[in-house]
């Protein structure tokens, strides 16, 4: 199943962001706030600001959510609440992902040159990626496969209980392909990269301001939660009447 966050946003669209609200003269912006990896990456900061209309007499101060009617350039007959969550990237690989799995005290005893020698052979068709991860109980061989059954044969003779592997849906190209075809979207993402997640899947996310047809047709050509997108300001409710999104060849 695809992200329902993944809807297009365009102008006339009644839309939802969530950020701080500041007041300059008469006018409003509304100022992004990450949380989580985009709180580290961009905090809050007027860089990355929305313009704010329709508001009148005191507004409320902290967190806030704004709903509105885009216009392509600003939120117009604006409302606005108290409250409200920052832009999320998707939930990151911690120390608690996998409590159970055997580890070892020191990271370099995961990345031997036996062990790097076995995933260089496997990259390809077989392994998306391999990490050394830290647990609970130390540091264990982390895979990304999409042929697990290869990936376990190559690498539990070396590893032992050291090693968990998670199946993946889509390959190393896939995932350097999305991220590419989403960097190149308009409006530019104001973050991308690509890593962990809590699942143990690796794959490719975006910071975006909203997302645009064009990007939701770059979703569409890629297995489903390959890229994660978080968009800022999102689509409130249905629209009277849909609009298109481009052909391409994941659609038409």
């Amino acid at each position: 199943m695809r992200d329902s966050n993944i809807e297009p946003v365009v102008a006339g669209d009644r839309v939802v962001a969530a950020g701080v609200l500041v007041e300059e003269g008469s006018s409003h912006r509304l100022l992004l706030r990450g949380e989580g990896l985009y709180g580290e990456l961009v905090g809050e900061t007027d860089a990355f600001a929305l313009p704010v209309s329709g508001l009148a007499g005191p507004q409320p101060s902290g967190m806030v959510t704004v709903r509105g009617v885009w216009t392509g350039e600003a939120v117009v007959d604006a409302t606005v609440a108290e409250g409200g969550r920052g832009v999320e990237s998707c939930a990151r690989l911690d120390k608690m992902s996998f409590p159970e799995v055997g580890a070892v005290p020191t990271r370099s005893e995961i990345l031997r040159g036996d062990v790097l020698e076995a995933c260089d052979a496997l990259r390809g068709d077989a392994l998306v990626a391999f990490l050394a991860a830290r647990g609970p109980r130390g540091w264990f061989g982390l895979a990304s496969a999409v042929d697990v059954a290869a990936v376990r044969d190559a690498l539990e003779p070396l590893l032992g209980p050291c090693l968990h592997v998670v199946p993946s849906a889509w390959t190393l190209d896939q995932v350097n392909e999305a991220e590419s075809a989403a960097i190149e979207t308009a409006p530019e993402p104001y973050a991308f990269g690509i890593g962990w997640d809590d699942e143990g899947r690796f794959r490719s996310q975006v910071l975006v301001h909203h997302v645009s047809p064009e990007l939701a047709s770059v979703v569409a050509r890629f297995p489903d939660d390959i890229l994660h997108v978080a968009a800022w300001v999102r689509r409130a409710g249905e629209r009277s009447s849909p609009s298109p999104v481009p052909p391409t060849l994941g659609n038409m």
